[in-house]
């Protein structure tokens, strides 16, 4: 194998963005959600393949169908297994971890206390997998949208904390709502008509990872079943953000948000979907809240979507949209200029012969100083070989950076083959 470098020039390398659009579905039913009509898979040693629920996905795909167990060695081993110096059980799953040193390197998700109260040595660990997954939060009007501070003022000569304060997911995206007010007056946390702290709304919180840099304008489709029936649907049908029913008693009548940037539904109609409302409507009811049962509302759409003892029977929710996730691409041209690339150090390179020899002694050492070069040259005849034409073949393209160290590799489905009077260029692509 020879190696021949040739620096790429200014035109060779160029940098484009691709926008990719991934259609996201997610089915939510009987307290499940559902990504994309994916089933709930089993495992040979767990219930669940890779440790989630169906409506989630694993960052790492780690511990696919491992069995959490109190031992690492054979089932009947009398004492579990541990590791570390501060005994840290061994549960047969994989797990990040990082020893307390002089560095203070340490999790994100570990306190400063927590930090600070472990001995040097000793074995800190998180847990896989980590996963994301689809939220539903249902606020009620007179559900607090944030908790003060208090303040103990008796306890010796200064003021203690006695509570913590605390704000909702809803209160914390009130300057995010507020900012799009220049879009319509519906973005408002509060206004004449209507403030999200004193209504009844829900929230539905979808993670990134599903959708790329932000939402696609105009494809969130929010469709509402009961009992398999279509009683509501709504749709983003002017692309600003705004959810308008489609479908339902009320068509026209803004009954949302959508925050396109941060993945967030904000529902609030209130009103009564049932199809038979003024006529009988209470038969047309379910367990939305996990309390008793009571008629449908967009603002309980998507119930049960990791809400704890929520786990509507009659309701089934879809919401459909497309993500928008730009990939960059790296385009080179590798170019094999004519009269250029043709030698090779390869030892078949050269004509074996019988007569070349190599003399080594005491004083000296000899060898022939010209060597021919093999004729790979095809003829018509079986026994002569073509007019000898000096041939290399190109195998591997290497990528190195400016300290020649090799980075990437190409290699094209057969060798390329190239004589002085061919020049090739080559296209490579890769994502970035």
């Amino acid at each position: 194998m020879s190696l021949f470098f040739h620096k790429f020039k200014s035109n060779d390398v160029y940098v484009n963005t691709i926008k990719t659009y991934p259609e996201v579905k997610f089915t939510i039913f009987q307290g499940g959600a559902f990504y994309n009509d994916t089933p709930s898979i089993s495992g040979s040693l767990t219930s669940s393949l890779n440790l989630l629920s169906s409506g989630g996905v694993s960052l790492y795909e780690l511990n696919v169908d491992r069995h959490e167990s109190s031992s690492a060695g054979p089932d009947a081993a009398p004492t579990p297994r541990t590791f570390g110096p501060n005994d840290v059980l061994n549960n047969k799953l994989i797990r990040p971890w990082i020893s307390k040193e002089g560095s203070r390197m340490t999790f994100r998700t570990t306190t400063k206390a927590s930090f600070n109260s472990t001995s040097p040595g000793n074995i800190m660990y998180g847990s896989y997998p980590l996963s994301a997954s689809i939220k539903k939060t249902y606020y009620a009007s007179s559900d607090a949208r944030y908790t003060a501070a208090t303040f103990d003022k008796t306890s010796g000569t200064g003021i203690a904390v006695s509570t913590a304060a605390s704000v909702t997911r809803i209160r914390a995206l009130k300057n995010v709502i507020n900012y799009y007010n220049y879009i319509s007056p519906e973005f408002a946390y509060s206004n004449t008509a209507r403030s999200f702290d004193s209504i009844n709304l829900g929230l539905v919180s979808v993670p990134s990872i599903f959708y790329g840099k932000n939402i696609k304008k105009g494809t969130v489709d929010l469709k509402f079943y009961f009992t398999g029936t279509l009683i509501a649907r709504a749709q983003d049908t002017a692309q600003n953000g705004l959810l308008y029913e489609t479908t339902g008693p009320r068509t026209g009548t803004v009954i949302g948000l959508a925050l396109y940037n941060e993945g967030m539904l904000i529902l609030t109609g209130a009103y009564n979907l049932a199809p038979d409302a003024g006529t009988g409507a209470d038969a047309c009811t379910d367990t939305y809240t996990g309390g008793s049962a009571i008629s449908p509302a967009w603002t309980y759409f998507a119930a049960g979507a990791q809400e704890t003892g929520v786990a509507p029977p009659k309701s089934t929710f879809t919401i459909e949209m497309s993500g928008s996730e730009p990939i960059q691409s790296l385009t080179m041209f590798a170019t094999l200029p004519k009269g250029e690339l043709n030698h090779s150090n390869n030892p078949t390179y050269l004509q074996f012969s019988t007569a070349s020899h190599v003399l080594t002694a005491s004083t000296g050492y000899l060898q022939d100083q010209k060597r021919a070069i093999k004729n790979v040259v095809s003829s018509s005849y079986n026994d002569p070989t073509g007019s000898f034409v000096k041939t290399t073949y190109v195998s591997k393209i290497g990528i190195f950076d400016k300290d020649e160290n090799l980075i990437a590799i190409a290699k094209p489905a057969t060798p390329v083959k190239k004589t002085a009077e061919r020049d090739f260029t080559f296209k490579l692509k890769i994502d970035i």
